[in-house]
């Protein structure tokens, strides 16, 4: 009833209006916004797709644009890994090829229901994803590591959750590039790439992922800018201009119901052979209901009014169209349109929860890819001296932070653009410390550029590996292991950001397992679904409380308490950590060592913690007994314990005990029996770690 009583309440511009969505941007300036004002209130856009700039800047333009539409805008965004994809102060959830690594599709559903929560919480009502396309060429320059992996099987799983996970929590989704982006070798953004497979072929690979979605519930699809002669042989005719590919395959053959959008047209697939608006009058003739990021929509709209006239166009399919468009903002909920309230916005789109789902998931994409000699977790710390390598980290410390917190470590950096001579005085440097763990950072998509990975670079892991234990980490793109086949212990990253850099120190030590696969094949060394699993050595991870079932707000009464106690002078500083399950869920630091504030307090600060048993045992116990009414602290030791009878420890009382005024000896420093002639007894030390003296009570002293 709404769709019916909105469209028979439009005029033709209003309805031909609803037929394009314009592409805006919160980081431009006012001449921008008034434009988009104007294309919205008098030429009645259907939607627009928001691209680079900042969440609230977007909720309130958002708001500004809704309040001159006539029927509420459908917005959407270009989001394949979150907001962050197009949007600064956002989370950066993993690049659907990391997913893959996962091997575990129900990861890709949690992502999909985290994105959806953020697109609804800024006014997004679709996001343009999941990338359905295979990713069967290793030199794909658009599609990569925005491929779930080269088979069919596996990328229509995750695809299908990654749907799911959105369109069960209010997000539209929309499959793309149909038919098929994975097997090209060209960008569709710089040109119109060709696909030669006949049909056969297409349909059985290309096509199935899309096939399968469509079965399911995809509510839509974009088709690509490509050039599939199997399909449509005319010279430079793009699958989004070709009524074969849209109406004759996408509509009737395959039976897809749902809203179809042309790839971005101002690409140069298709801009480069026509004009703007004439190419969003053979878009529309081809079949599809949205055409996307039109870039001239007053010539557009004269020349489909032109093609209505002439019978190239006909009314009653694009009211067909227009009706699928309303249908959809119904579903969307735009029939009872409220504005983005923008309180709380950066905290309620950087929740913690949405934190932990993002941990998980690189937790379980880490792939070790090579482990000669067993090499990983690292075991007998005592017995190495470490350094840390980073080639081309900025300044960047959670890398360094995460090593810290499980051996000492000398830490190294080095431009990747690093001279020889320089890269010479770091293999000086590191080459006689028995393990070195070298990552690479700041790396592209670019085979060109050898995925910026430097010759030098190459040269000194080669050289160091011959002197040390080598332990390569790649944060970044896959296909650059292709380079790297020498190395005996490689580690892939995936991606470089807090989370990975924060992750995969916990794999190198043991703290968590190793359980990614790779999700394509990079060279005969390196094929798909290789990945070394390894096993956990029960050492802390690290993680949010959310991981194990808790929220940080739990903790935030204890932590204002420790800030007030530093605050008022109760102490000079202290330290916070909480475990749970092996895993560190909270810590901070607060204050300084001393009331003098010159040395605060820090991750590598140890205090000398005494009585801890009193309070977390003893006292414990002591309040369950009372409480049962098994306890009486007015009676005296001998009460509870009879073999004091006879001793001068008989009639002290409980109470006085419990509070320390018992007037027994303070302290018995007992380690004095272990010093024979004023050296430690070697009975009970050693100055060599072994397996008898493994315990450090300090600077090469070990005990059993």
């Amino acid at each position: 009833k709404w769709v019916d009583s909105v469209f028979n309440n439009l005029t033709l511009d209003q309805k031909l209006g609803q037929l394009f969505m314009v592409a805006a941007y919160s980081n431009r300036d006012e001449k921008h916004y008034t434009k988009i004002d104007s294309l919205v209130k008098y030429y009645h856009l259907g939607g627009l797709i928001f691209f680079q700039g900042g969440p609230k800047r977007q909720a309130i333009l958002t708001n500004r644009y809704q309040a001159l539409a006539r029927v509420p805008l459908l917005i959407g965004i270009d989001g394949e890994w979150g907001l962050s994809m197009r949007l600064d102060s956002t989370i950066n959830f993993p690049r659907q090829m990391t997913l893959g690594a996962t091997r575990d599709p129900n990861l890709a559903y949690k992502m999909g229901k985290e994105i959806a929560n953020h697109c609804k919480r800024l006014g997004i009502h679709i996001n343009f994803a999941p990338v359905a396309d295979v990713n069967n060429n290793p030199d794909n320059p658009v599609i990569g590591l925005r491929s779930f992996g080269e088979t069919k099987e596996e990328v229509t799983e995750f695809a299908k959750a990654y749907m799911k996970g959105m369109q069960r929590n209010g997000i539209i989704a929309c499959g793309k590039h149909f038919p098929g982006h994975g097997d090209t070798d060209a960008d569709s953004h710089h040109a119109l790439p060709v696909i030669n497979h006949d049909k056969k072929r297409l349909n059985e690979v290309e096509l199935y992922p899309f096939r399968e979605l469509m079965k399911d519930s995809l509510m839509s699809v974009m088709v690509a800018h490509l050039h599939v002669p199997a399909y449509d042989a005319r010279p430079n005719m793009a699958t989004t201009l070709s009524y074969n590919v849209v109406t004759d395959l996408l509509k009737n053959k395959m039976g897809f119901r749902g809203l179809v959008f042309t790839d971005a047209l101002n690409m140069k697939g298709v801009s480069k052979f026509y004009k703007p608006g004439e190419v969003d009058l053979l878009a529309l003739m081809a079949g599809n209901d949205v055409l996307l990021f039109a870039e001239d929509v007053p010539v557009a709209l004269e020349k489909i009014k032109q093609a209505l006239k002439d019978g190239r166009l006909k009314e009653n399919e694009l009211d067909l169209s227009i009706k699928k468009i309303l249908s959809t903002k119904y579903w969307a909920g735009l029939h009872r349109y409220v504005p983005v309230d923008t309180t709380n916005l950066f905290s309620d789109l950087n929740n913690t929860n949405s934190k932990a789902v993002q941990q998980e998931m690189y937790e379980k994409a880490i792939t070790i890819v090579r482990n000669n000699k067993n090499l990983l977790p690292l075991k007998e710390l005592e017995l190495n001296n470490f350094a840390s390598v980073s080639i081309g980290l900025n300044k960047s410390k959670e890398y360094r932070e995460a090593l810290d917190n499980y051996a000492v470590f000398k830490h190294f950096g080095i431009a990747k653009t690093g001279k020889e001579n320089e890269f010479d005085k770091l293999f000086d440097s590191v080459s006689k410390l028995s393990t070195v763990i070298v990552s690479l950072h700041d790396l592209n998509n670019r085979k060109k550029e050898n995925y910026g990975i430097s010759d030098n670079s190459l040269n000194f892991i080669k050289r160091l590996q011959t002197k040390t234990n080598v332990v390569l980490v790649v944060f970044g793109n896959l296909y650059g292991l292709k380079l790297l086949d020498f190395a005996h212990v490689i580690i892939a990253g995936y991606e470089d950001n807090e989370v990975t850099r924060k992750v995969v120190p916990q794999v190198i030590f043991g703290a968590l397992e190793a359980k990614g696969k790779l999700p394509v094949t990079i060279s005969p060394d390196f094929k798909r679904g290789l990945g070394n699993l390894t096993p956990k050595l029960g050492r802390l991870r690290y993680c949010y409380p959310e991981n194990l079932g808790f929220a940080t707000s739990d903790f935030f009464k204890v932590d204002s308490i420790m800030q007030e106690a530093v605050k008022t002078g109760a102490t000079p500083g202290g330290q916070l950590q909480l475990v749970k399950n092996g895993a560190v869920i909270f810590r901070k630091n607060y204050g300084y060592y001393t009331y003098d504030k010159t040395k605060p307090v820090t991750n590598n600060t140890v205090y000398d913690l005494a009585s801890v048993t009193k309070t977390a045992a003893t006292m414990q116990a002591i309040m369950f007994l009372a409480d049962w009414n098994k306890f009486n602290p007015d009676l005296k030791a001998v009460d509870y314990l009879p073999e004091l009878s006879g001793t001068n420890k008989e009639n002290i009382i409980l109470r006085d005990l419990l509070v320390h005024q018992a007037g027994l000896y303070p302290y018995l420093d007992f380690w004095r029996r272990t010093v024979k002639g004023g050296t430690l007894d070697d009975k009970y030390y050693s100055k060599k770690y072994s397996s008898q003296f493994h315990l450090p009570v300090a600077t090469g002293v070990y005990t059993s």
